[in-house]
């Protein structure tokens, strides 16, 4: 004959699977929100690295490096009215970017006065990613983030 205690689950029972089932939706949510912050972080890779691009691109029909992010490309009158022609925020929009136009190695020279002969790129985080500090890049093909923006730059690698 059946009794009523075996034909269900015991509150006991019901409250540790409940337990068991929170803890491992913890843990998931924990490597998902890893996961997506790492993306994020691709994000603003992937735009310095096209932005690196575009600049070398710029230097070989300008023979200088642009100073400005956004507009019509344009080589302009002089090194310092030179447009990318690129928009100023990542492709996914996680990230601002910037362009710093200047020497990175020292004095430069060009034909008949200054030249601009470097520059540095940031990306600078927005949103849900602004606390994670900021990326940077520049001619010389240094590639940092600065985690805790504090100004303590290690190489974009060393991502821990």
């Amino acid at each position: 004959m059946k009794t009523m205690r075996d034909s269900g689950f015991t509150l006991v029972e019901l409250m540790v699977t409940v337990a068991i089932i929170a803890i491992l939706a913890s843990i998931s949510l924990m490597g998902y929100e890893y996961t997506m912050q790492k993306m994020r972080r691709a994000d603003a890779k992937t735009a310095l690295t096209t932005l690196a691009n575009q600049q070398e691109r710029f230097f070989t029909e300008c023979n200088y490096y642009a100073s400005t992010m956004a507009g019509v490309r344009d080589c302009g009158a002089d090194e310092n009215a030179g447009v990318l022609g690129m928009p100023d925020t990542s492709n996914d929009g996680h990230y601002n970017l910037a362009v710093v136009p200047g020497a990175i190695t020292g004095a430069c020279s060009g034909g008949g006065g200054a030249f601009t002969c470097g520059y540095t790129a940031t990306a600078t985080p927005l949103g849900v990613q602004a606390p994670d500090g900021q990326f940077r890049m520049d001619s010389m093909g240094r590639q940092e983030w600065d985690k805790d923006n504090l100004g303590a730059w290690k190489s974009w690698n060393y991502e821990k």
